[in-house]
């Protein structure tokens, strides 16, 4: 196609995808403050926690106050006397670093579209394996694609064009103008909704009530 027409932007997708990238430096807050309350003395950014040894800094900090106080005590029955412990430390520790180690693979083109393709293709549906060799390449983002800190903010970077779809051919552009047209005039002659539907063919999922198409976009870039 000469232009780009664009089929659908997933927004909701989007939208979940940079709530799951906030997580990150939403963690480093809640361990910035678990250590105030663990009674630790300390004037941490978000950048400073970055590397994820939030028990570090609390067993790093106590031992040092442990030492200047009561240094021959035994440093578990130090932390007993104080009443804190790091167990919530170490939950978001292990919960951070498994967000650092999350690998985010996207095709390059219509995501979406061959990403439903490849989980469906295998055993089952040789066709789809084949069609596979068709996707273009995919490109690996990881965390530090997404998000930057810099001391006590952060900014989430999420290009939308991963999360949207493009028709590749002027018969996919061809073929919904038919149907639009087909639905328009079945609903200006309140045609049933289920004869109409076997007149729009297979790029129609649904039909509502009031004729409102709900497109198969797999079914639409599948058109040669």
């Amino acid at each position: 196609m000469r232009n780009k027409e664009l089929l659908q932007h997933d927004q909701e997708y989007e939208q979940r995808f940079i709530k799951n990238i906030q997580l990150v430096p939403e963690i480093l807050e809640a361990a910035k403050n678990e250590l105030s309350k663990q009674k630790v003395k300390h004037n941490l950014k978000l950048s400073d926690l970055q590397n994820g040894e939030f028990v570090k800094h609390f067993t790093n900090y106590h031992e040092s106050q442990k030492n200047k106080f009561i240094p021959d005590a035994d440093h578990n029955e130090y932390l007993k006397l104080c009443g804190i412990n790091a167990d919530k430390l170490a939950d978001m520790e292990t919960r951070y670093k498994k967000l650092l180690d999350i690998k985010y693979p996207f095709y390059t083109h219509n995501h979406d579209y061959w990403q439903g393709i490849e989980g469906r293709a295998g055993r089952l549906n040789p066709g789809l394996v084949e069609k596979l060799k068709e996707a273009p390449t995919k490109k690996v983002y990881n965390l530090d694609d997404f998000l930057k800190i810099s001391k006590d903010s952060y900014k989430v970077t999420v290009n939308p064009e991963l999360f949207k779809l493009y028709l590749t051919n002027e018969n996919q552009a061809t073929q919904i103008e038919e149907v639009k047209e087909i639905v328009k005039i079945a609903k200006k002659r309140k045609t049933n909704i289920n004869d109409t539907l076997k007149m729009t063919g297979s790029i129609v999922k649904s039909l509502s009530s009031d004729y409102k198409i709900t497109f198969d976009n797999e079914q639409i870039l599948n058109i040669k």
